[in-house]
């Protein structure tokens, strides 16, 4: 097995219907491959659905919800690929595209996490990698509510404003809706830490990766729509909260309130 496609799903049917069409299409992945989905107690039927439509797919039901981080990990634990490809259930995967995350991933031994080129809904470039933070970052992005059309220097620069986004190269991090790794890396990590229930842990994972002397590739080779809905950032809401606890627990966890690392320059 070369690669195990790890989906976690809470209510996302819809979504999750065009991405299961275009991981089983006629332009599938070429690789020997398994699909394997976690399912947070959905209540629309995906379970129903995906038995019916894709019986060849793995499924876990949980019994209570659970974070990103402890639903990834379980879906990995049944994996039993050389490599996991994590995927949120609103991307819709290009052809080739996980072949070729694969590929490159092959050929370079000292890359731990490598990530596809993210498009929005239109097709349009999705931003998906960032720079580490610090606390100043955070106290900005808060105050100006999250808004990437800031001229604050100090947030262009975590933006990677400067980002040529049709090279590949590494970067600090990159947003955990389509990640792909060595399935003994990702246990050499510990996976996910399950102290994040949502939010920061994509963050959180990339560091340690970086701290491990393997370093996270973005690859515009590989394209992936994400169709991306920004709860967090939509007024001050249970995921705002959600999302700023979890940035404050990343501070603490990697002591970097003053100073952030940056592993690219």
């Amino acid at each position: 097995m070369k690669v195990s496609i790890v989906i976690v799903t809470m209510n996302h049917l819809s979504k999750l219907k065009n991405l299961l069409d275009s991981l089983f299409g006629k332009e599938q992945t070429k690789l020997k491959h398994e699909v394997i989905v976690v399912d947070n107690c959905s209540e629309d039927g995906t379970v129903d659905f995906v038995r019916a439509e894709y019986p060849n797919v793995i499924v876990h039901e949980n019994e209570q919800i659970k974070g990103f981080a402890a639903n990834n990990n379980k879906g990995v634990s049944l994996a039993k690929g050389e490599y996991v490809f994590i995927c949120n259930p609103d991307i819709i995967v290009f052809p080739g595209s996980i072949d070729t995350l694969i590929r490159y991933h092959d050929r370079n031994p000292s890359v731990g996490i490598v990530c596809p080129q993210l498009l929005n809904s239109d097709k349009t470039y999705q931003a998906s990698v960032r720079r580490f933070m610090n606390a100043k970052i955070i106290a900005l992005r808060v105050l100006l509510k999250g808004n990437d059309a800031t001229n604050n220097k100090i947030v262009r620069k975590y933006l990677l404003d400067d980002f040529d986004k049709s090279k590949i190269q590494p970067v600090d991090w990159a947003m955990g809706a389509a990640l792909v790794l060595k399935r003994d890396f990702y246990l050499k990590l510990k996976g996910f830490d399950e102290r994040f229930f949502l939010y920061v842990e994509d963050v959180d994972l990339c560091l340690r990766s970086w701290k491990l002397g393997f370093s996270v590739v973005y690859n515009p080779e590989a394209r992936m729509i994400h169709d991306h809905q920004r709860a967090s950032f939509n007024g001050i809401n249970r995921k705002s909260i959600m999302h700023l606890r979890s940035m404050i627990y990343f501070l603490k966890k990697h002591k970097l309130f003053f100073s952030s690392p940056s592993y690219v320059h």
